[in-house]
């Protein structure tokens, strides 16, 4: 025979002040992010130059030291120079720009840069300067899945993500797709607590996070009728509300006293 054990309501509330605590909250999402990128800085010393990583690295070092963004321009700027920014110190063999066409110079320039110096180090500093996003990503959807749902499920969220197979193989990579991601949460959670309790302040943080994402990826441009369409859909939720609200009032003012 099994008994079923069930802790009380006083246990319980225990637990979720224990749970709720400022310091315990922090410390628990800092043993996350560490885990996080403890595996990204574990997988990535293993996995060799991915196909347009020698592209992001070389265009992001020349638009840093050399203020040259010709040769990656599919690509806005901003991921790659953040990964070239821990190359500025090192003393690279720089190789001689051939005027040829932009992605074939990128692409061959880019492995010439990286395979004629200390390729390793060159390419795990990038890849660590570039996992900060990874790192930003993760922090969002903590605060997002709290402010929304609460501790328990920003916890839950920032476990799941942590551990997220994709987000692992992607996450500390020279690529654009980590640095969209997060700006795209970035964008849309500025947007809600901005329809939430709107001020200036927050308002100019949206801008700021849009912006970003239109210097991080040119998928950009989908973000606009995205936010539209979240603006139509919670003016027709707060028009639906009102409605409901008259109802109950005249159901009030019918009812029998």
């Amino acid at each position: 025979m099994i008994t079923q054990v069930r802790p009380d309501s006083a246990t319980l509330a225990t637990l979720q002040s224990s749970f709720n605590k400022p310091w315990v909250t922090i410390t628990g999402v800092i043993i996350l992010l560490l885990v996080l990128e403890g595996q990204l800085l574990y997988s990535v010393r293993q996995e060799s130059l991915t196909w347009d990583e020698g592209d992001h690295i070389f265009a992001g070092y020349m638009s840093l030291k050399h203020h040259e963004f010709g040769l990656n321009p599919e690509h806005p700027p901003l991921v790659k120079m953040i990964a070239a920014i821990p190359l500025q110190g090192m003393h690279l063999r720089e190789p001689q720009l051939q005027n040829r066409y932009f992605k074939t110079e990128a692409y061959l320039s880019g492995r010439d840069l990286i395979f004629q110096n200390d390729f390793e180090t060159i390419i795990f500093r990038a890849r660590m300067s570039a996992s900060i996003f990874a790192l930003m990503t993760a922090l969002l959807a903590f605060l997002a899945a709290r402010e929304m749902f609460g501790t328990g499920a920003g916890f839950l969220t920032l476990l799941l993500v942590v551990f997220e197979p994709n987000f692992l193989a992607h996450g500390a990579l020279v690529t654009t797709d980590t640095g969209a991601a997060c700006c795209l949460l970035a964008s849309i959670y500025a947007f809600y607590r901005y329809v939430k309790s709107p001020s200036w302040g927050r308002v100019a943080v949206l801008g700021l996070a849009a912006g970003i994402f239109f210097i991080t990826k040119h998928s950009a441009v989908l973000l606009p009728p995205m936010l539209i369409l979240l603006a139509v859909t919670e003016l027709l939720r707060r028009r639906q509300a009102g409605d409901e609200n008259r109802l109950h009032q005249r159901c009030g003012w019918l009812a029998p006293s």
